[in-house]
């Protein structure tokens, strides 16, 4: 949407710097917090931190095109910049006046684990019924919930968020941004637990995201996972205090039930999903529990919205993991000769973690083939680092797989759960591993995963140079 420099300052309640020329039109698409990705008539917002004043950084964004500024202060004396008070608020404020103006339906998901996997596979069952927004991948906290917010096509009729969280009170913060009409919890597990009493105060940040939910057709709607941690103690109680009067669960014993489900060779999750008495056979190809829980889980949205469940599942048939949330790729390690590699390596929560290894136990090989799986650290898991790493490394030690690669200090605890008939490497970080891996470790039509936390292990540099072979 547009919006001029003049509404802009009423909206912000911000000071106008002096040679602002006030009916200046902008363009809330074109709005940036990073003066890298600045392009010609964009906003930059000066974001200020304790470590960076992004004030210092207005005339760089305004040199590659920028047309106007929201900062605290304005350091070089320039035009159309908006002062403001708190640069984050007011980006904020903004995201949330251009949600105020949008008159499709907003969907907001929230979980501890495949929230973007989830977001985009219901973007793109909604997409069969008519046109969607989908914010950008991962740009879920206070700052990229309002930069996707400004995003918002005025032409679609659904949009989808997602909104993470790591400390109570953040989802707080943004559902009252995003104001959705649908509010979906697909699942909770102690992830970020160290910032937290107990595991059940997870659940209840996670329930945060019905305080601010919308009517849609005369309803509020919750779609809420059944049979995830605390559904019956937390999530449902939750959701029916803050007023939602239509909930949905989905999952083995939610209302939208996932009555069964299985693998067959070719690579496909095979799903028989039943919506209001009625049995739905759906195949994804994709392998793996989540991908039948995610297939249950569209399911119960296209029925809380009244669409066509066939016709919503159908859509979803097609659908390929993101890069590094378990996307399979071929590596070539020679003119002839390949590799498989599965790229999970952006998130690593523990049960994230016992998926991917399923994913992996699952998959078939070829005569001679090995099984690696590669593990970074597991972090934001406090007192429960270390029996959440042993755990991990009993399910390893009951796989199938053959070669496992520990990377940090916290996984020698996974590693020392590994049986002698396995073998086992230890990494202090991943500095020399690739090299290791493409000269003696991984040979043809080896299938390797790779699955940790992302900035903390930095297992994700090895699936790109893997990937880019």
């Amino acid at each position: 949407m547009f919006i001029t420099l003049k509404e802009l300052k009423k909206v912000l309640s911000a000071e106008l710097s002096s040679g602002s020329y006030e009916e200046l039109a902008l363009e809330t698409a074109l709005i940036f917090f990073d003066s890298r990705k600045i392009v010609a008539n964009s906003i930059f917002v000066a974001i200020a931190t304790e470590k960076n004043d992004g004030a210092l950084f207005i005339k760089d964004a305004y040199s590659k095109g920028a047309i106007a500024s929201i900062s605290e202060s304005n350091p070089d004396n320039l035009p159309n910049v908006l002062l403001v008070k708190d640069s984050v608020k007011a980006f904020q404020k903004l995201g949330s006046y251009v949600r105020s103006q949008y008159q499709g339906c907003v969907i907001g998901i929230t979980g501890s684990s495949g929230k973007t996997t989830t977001k985009t596979l219901l973007a793109q069952m909604l997409s069969a019924f008519a046109p969607v927004f989908c914010g950008d991948n991962a740009f879920n906290n206070h700052i990229g919930t309002p930069y996707n917010l400004c995003r918002l096509d005025f032409n679609t009729k659904y949009a989808v968020f997602e909104m993470g969280m790591d400390h109570a009170g953040e989802i707080s913060t943004l559902v009252h941004l995003v104001s959705p009409n649908v509010v979906a919890i697909t699942n909770v597990y102690p992830m970020h637990i160290e910032y937290f009493s107990e595991f059940k105060g997870i659940a209840f940040a996670k329930a945060e995201i019905f305080e601010d939910v919308r009517p849609f057709q005369g309803k509020k709607i919750a779609v809420i996972n059944s049979d995830t941690n605390f559904a019956d103690e937390v999530l449902i109680p939750e959701a029916k205090r803050q007023g939602i009067d239509t909930i949905v669960t989905f999952g083995k014993k939610g209302q939208v039930q996932l009555k069964d489900f299985s693998f067959n060779k070719v690579g496909q999750t095979e799903s028989q999903i039943v919506v209001n008495g009625k049995t739905y056979l759906h195949k994804e190809n994709v392998l793996g529990e989540r991908f039948a829980y995610n297939a249950t889980f569209v399911a119960a949205v296209a029925s809380a919205l009244g669409l066509d469940v066939t016709k919503a599942l159908e859509a979803i048939e097609s659908f390929s993991p993101l890069m590094g949330r378990g996307k399979i790729s071929k590596i070539n390690l020679s003119e002839n000769e390949a590799a498989i590699l599965i790229d999970d390596s952006y998130n690593g929560q523990p049960e994230a973690v016992r998926q991917a290894i399923e994913t992996l136990s699952l998959m078939e090989r070829s005569a001679g083939a090995r099984k690696i799986a590669i593990i970074g650290r597991m972090m934001e898991l406090g007192e429960h680092s270390k029996a959440e790493h042993i755990s991990v490394g009993k399910v390893l030690a009951n796989s199938d797989i053959d070669i496992v690669i520990g990377v940090g200090e916290e996984t020698k605890d996974l590693l020392d759960q590994i049986p002698n008939s396995k073998q086992k490497i230890y990494k202090e970080n991943v500095s020399g591993l690739f090299e290791e891996l493409r000269d003696s470790i991984i040979k043809p039509n080896d299938i390797i995963l790779i699955k940790g936390s992302h900035y903390a292990s930095r297992v994700f540099e090895i699936s790109d140079k893997l990937l880019a072979m």
